[in-house]
């Protein structure tokens, strides 16, 4: 019977979500936080670490990617191989990670069981240098044929202290090491005849890097005193006669093989003011450019071999703990933790290319921007060309604000994952935020006393809301639904909520009724109660206000009594008077504001699970003695349970029938069925062990004796590149921190490790959910099962992504060009789609000839037409489809005509005989169809739009290619001949004007009437 209950509770979950899973998409406004950074091969995409995560910025395309693969802690090293097809990243506890990169899925696992402080691949790919304490490991790369698994090939040893960083030849023979023990090392990959291992020692402070050149004629290293030294291979010259053969023989082996010595090429030296350390260097062979930067904030830029210094740029005061080159030495990318900034630099038009900083101490909220009629309009900055790239893009959220505790508000296309506009007019952090219904501004209330209107056309603050009775805080704002009046909950004082006009920016009202702090409020979207609001604060009350008629009823507001303080409010979006509320005590309950009746309520303590942090000397349960999930030894239902754990935000989906929760003190995010209050699914946000909170248990060998975490000492003095260096920055943090503050800028290191959950919210069509913490914004996007964009660096279109509809024995490859081989076009394109392999639709779909386009939709059922919608999308998308456009508006036009009522019964979730079962089909979900069809009226819009150019331009063309030229045009005295037929119809049109003038001159002037009798008789004799 338990299994019966708990069957039935999952297929009504089923139902909610219409079978479809949210996967992790992108990480948006998280700060760089260390790691080294890494150009692609052909220099158009960026690496770079974010927490335990790898981001790829597409340069060229303007696209930010954030690939799912999670390592255990935060990233140290990332190492692309050169043929850019596998990733190796490791974090700072030495666990890796092997990644297909096209693909974004983890091929290998392995420990390497020490600090790595650098790795790199060969330039054949065929094997891997890694640094290992005082020695170098090289491992043979991992193949299909070797499972994937790493093979060790060889040990180096003999530096006397850690090594630092390594560097292949490029003939792939030879290795050169840099060490802490102030000495570069050279050695042969495989016992080399004639080969002579090097010992550098020019050096007297710590070496930083070590690079070869193209030719492998010389050897740059540079210490962190800023000594650059350049070595030369000489090869010795034979002066006694031997015989060609030995000659020839000589000049097969490797360079370093041939009798020669090394020889003193130039030294160079790069001291800057203040005494600054070389913390990072880089260096591109095909341009011969070598970059490094220092600790503080400046990087000079030389010309190899010559050690010509091309440019010297100071970039703040902070030291630079990435550099990078790429695109032949052109751009120079460069990212320091300190600031959170990763920006890349064209050094020679002195322009930036990308320049990206997160918020630096977390997100605090987060908003998607609404879908509106408007937008589907041709206007200037939605669906045409003329405006910006951020400015176009799906119809429903298509942009993402958040708001930071350092004060700012950035706008992000959800697209390309990068931040196009900053608002930095606050002065404090931003604790709510929420767009206007039509888009085109954004109202964020702060704790500087202020709330603002920022308008997204002009990109400038146009509004200023604050208080009349004295500077206050403000804890949350909401904008009705006609996007007229706003309104903000102030923290302390009277607990008041003050109304304003938009347009004027007056008061128009002061709601008070509440006796603690209002944290939450939300107006509905009902259309019969356009001026309802709801109101929770700390006092348990759940306050109904109706605005425009709250005259009539004494200003009072009708109060709901909930089980404790109200953390978070939220209305049922399809307009039935529903609204949440999530209590202090983990429960989440649903009201009815027009009965003022209870209609349901969710138990999320046992679903939450928030972890234990690092310096707790007790279990997560918040119990001594108790662990989580006691089993049968426990003796009350409670036990095992933390219940001090609470819903700090919750967000409905547009459909009404998806709740999504989330909690500050849990790495987790609930999804609960609103129609059977049950879970639906709990997502991790991650798993990064380096935060504190995320792990239920902790390991026991990481406590000392006395029973204090080791993650509580600070010992990045000991584990830092540079000790000075990081002394003087443990320095300045311990002035500005203050005891008991976790928030904000004044937080301790400690803190600064720490995983809150501040804000969720859904876009307005349900493909996407945000949440905003204190590591940036993740996103996740709803796995419709019919294609969608991989994780991968190889899958932006989604095209490449192979999600079968259904797998059967007559499904199949073979199946599809058998049918379509013979001849039977509908059935190729069924089993196609039903395979939803992209390359056999498109196969199979231009195949089809435009006379037969009718009868295969026709033939299309119901449970494939989302399918055919999602690549009739691709199709269109200038960046993945064809140039065929009247082809696909064939295709768009039929699907209309003949199953118009399927998908209109598809969209609104009934079950007809035109659907049959397609309801309950995971591509057939009624977020979906929705979102299926804007999407594609979207992209055909763009298309009309771009094409639009095109068309009045040759109209314009041909109505001046089509006007003959009938007036002689003078150059000089010289006049322009024209054609004879052209000219003798001008001179025969002269010549009967000037008859017709004569004729008029001889004739007597007369009446009206006169004149027509004598003009008759004229007519008649002629």
């Amino acid at each position: 019977q338990v299994l019966i209950v708990f069957r039935a509770a999952f297929r009504s979950a089923e139902a909610a979500v219409g079978m479809n899973q949210y996967r992790f998409s992108n990480l948006l406004g998280a700060t760089y936080q260390g790691g080294s950074i890494q150009f692609t091969p052909d220099g158009n995409t960026l690496l770079s670490p974010v927490g335990n995560r790898m981001s790829a910025v597409d340069l060229i395309q303007g696209r930010s990617t954030t690939l799912s693969p999670e390592n255990r802690e935060d990233i140290a090293i990332l190492a692309l191989s050169p043929d850019g097809r596998v990733l190796l990243s490791i974090d700072k506890a030495g666990h890796a990670l092997l990644i297909n990169f096209v693909r974004g899925a983890i091929l290998c696992r392995i420990n390497f069981k020490a600090h790595v402080r650098s790795a790199k691949w060969s330039p054949d790919s065929n094997w891997l240098a890694v640094t290992h304490g005082r020695r170098l490991q090289i491992w043979r790369a991992p193949t299909l044929e070797l499972g994937w698994q790493f093979v060790q090939h060889r040990t180096f040893g003999g530096h006397h202290d850690d090594v630092i960083d390594v560097a292949w030849s490029p003939d792939s023979l030879f290795l050169a090491t840099a060490a802490a023990d102030m000495s570069v090392r050279l050695w042969s990959l495989n016992p080399v005849n004639g080969f002579e291992p090097l010992a550098l020692a020019e050096h007297r402070s710590h070496v930083r890097a070590v690079f070869f050149s193209g030719d492998s004629k010389y050897l740059y290293s540079m210490s962190r005193e800023g000594v650059l030294v350049s070595l030369r291979y000489e090869e010795e010259e034979d002066e006694t006669e031997g015989t060609e053969g030995k000659q020839k023989a000589s000049d097969a082996r490797a360079l370093y093989c041939r009798p020669g010595a090394w020889v003193m090429a130039a030294k160079a030296y790069c001291q800057q003011p203040g005494a600054q350390k070389v913390t990072r260097c880089a260096f591109d062979a095909a341009s011969n450019l070598f970059a490094s930067g220092f600790s503080g904030g400046i990087f000079m830029l030389f010309e190899m071999p010559g050690l010509q210094a091309l440019q010297t740029l100071s970039l703040g005061s902070q030291p630079l703990d990435a550099i990078a080159l790429g695109a032949n030495g052109d751009w120079l990318a460069v990212g320091s933790s300190e600031v959170g900034q990763l920006f890349v630099w064209e050094w020679r038009s002195e322009t930036y290319i990308l320049k990206q900083q997160g918020h630096h101490w977390g997100v605090q909220c987060v908003a998607f921007s609404p879908s509106a009629a408007s937008s589907l309009k041709r206007q200037k900055t939605l669906a045409t060309t003329e405006g910006k790239a951020e400015d176009r893009g799906t119809v429903s959220g298509r942009l993402l604000a958040t708001g930071g505790h350092d004060g700012k508000v950035k706008v992000f296309s959800a697209q390309s994952g990068l931040c196009f506009v900053t608002f930095a007019e606050h002065t404090a952090p931003v604790t709510a935020l929420c767009f206007t219904p039509q888009g085109n501004a954004i109202l964020t209330a702060s704790q500087d006393g202020s709330v603002r209107a920022f308008d997204l056309l002009r990109y400038r603050n146009f509004r200023t809301f604050a208080s009349p009775d004295g500077l206050c805080q403000w804890s949350s704002v909401a904008v009705d639904s006609g996007g007229e009046i706003v309104a903000a909950a102030a923290v302390g004082g009277k607990y008041t909520i003050y109304v304003w006009s938009i347009q004027t920016g007056n008061v128009l009202e002061v709601l008070a009724g509440h006796t603690s702090q209002v944290q939450s409020l939300m107006f509905s979207p009902s259309t019969a109660h356009p001026g309802q609001m709801i109101s929770g604060g700390w006092d348990g009350v759940l306050s109904v206000w109706d605005l425009y008629t709250s005259e009539s009823k004494g200003g009072e507001a009708e109060k709901l009594q909930c089980a404790s303080s109200v953390l978070s409010v939220a209305f049922d979006p399809r307009g039935n008077d529903i609204c949440a509320a999530a209590c202090l005590t983990g429960v989440v309950q649903f009201w009815n504001v027009t009965t003022a009746a209870t209609v349901g309520s969710i138990e999320g303590l046992r679903d939450i699970q928030s972890g234990r942090q690092i310096g707790q000397r007790y279990g997560a349960s918040h119990k001594r003695g108790v662990k989580l999930g006691a089993g049968l030894g426990k003796a009350g239902p409670s036990d095992g349970v933390n219940l001090n754990q609470h819903f700090s935000s919750i967000a409905y989906a547009r459909s009404g029938e998806l709740l999504l929760c989330g909690s500050r003190n849990s790495p987790h995010v609930c999804l609960y069925d609103t129609t059977s209050y049950s879970l639906a699914f709990r997502l991790t946000l991650t798993s990064n062990r380096s935060l504190s909170g995320v792990q239920t248990m902790l390991n026991s060998k990481h406590v000392t004796e006395s029973g204090v975490p080791i993650q509580q000492f600070d010992l990045s003095e000991s584990e830092g590149d540079d000790a000075e260096l990081t002394r003087q920055s443990q320095r300045i943090k311990q002035v500005s921190t203050l005891p008991g503050v976790h928030v904000g800028e004044a937080k301790d290191r400690y803190a600064s490790r720490e995983l809150h959950v501040w804000d969720v919210h859904f876009s307005p069509d349900s493909q996407q959910f945000a949440a905003a913490t204190t590591h940036g914004v993740f996103v996740y996007a709803a796995d419709t099962g019919v294609g969608g964009a991989s994780s991968g660096m190889g899958g932006h279109s989604g095209s490449s992504q192979f999600v079968p509809q259904m797998l059967t024995k007559n499904v199949s490859a073979p199946a599809i060009l058998k049918a379509l081989k013979a001849g039977d076009l509908s059935r190729a394109m069924i089993l196609a789609l039903a395979l939803n392999d992209y390359g056999l639709v498109r196969k199979v779909y231009e195949s089809i000839p435009v006379r037969s386009i009718p009868i295969v939709v026709a033939s299309i059922g119901a449970p494939l037409l989302p399918a055919l919608l999602w690549f009739l999308g691709l199709e269109l998308r200038p960046s993945s489809g064809t140039p065929h456009f009247q082809f696909h508006v064939h295709w768009v036009a039929t699907i209309i005509d003949v199953h118009f009522m399927t998908l209109l019964d598809m969209a609104t979730g009934k079950t007809t005989a035109r659907t049959g079962a397609a309801i309950e089909a995971a591509a057939a979900s009624r977020s979906d169809v929705a979102a299926l069809c804007l999407q594609l009226l979207v992209e055909l819009s763009q298309r009309h739009a771009g094409m639009t150019k095109v068309f009045d331009g040759n109209i314009y063309l041909l109505r001046y290619l089509g006007t003959p030229q009938r007036v002689a045009l003078e150059d000089e005295g010289a006049v322009v001949e024209q054609p004879q037929e052209e000219a003798g119809e001008q001179a025969d049109a002269t010549a009967a004007s000037e008859q017709s003038k004569a004729k008029k001159k001889k004739r007597p002037r007369s009446a009206a009437g006169s004149d027509r009798e004598g003009a008759r008789p004229k007519v008649k004799r002629q």
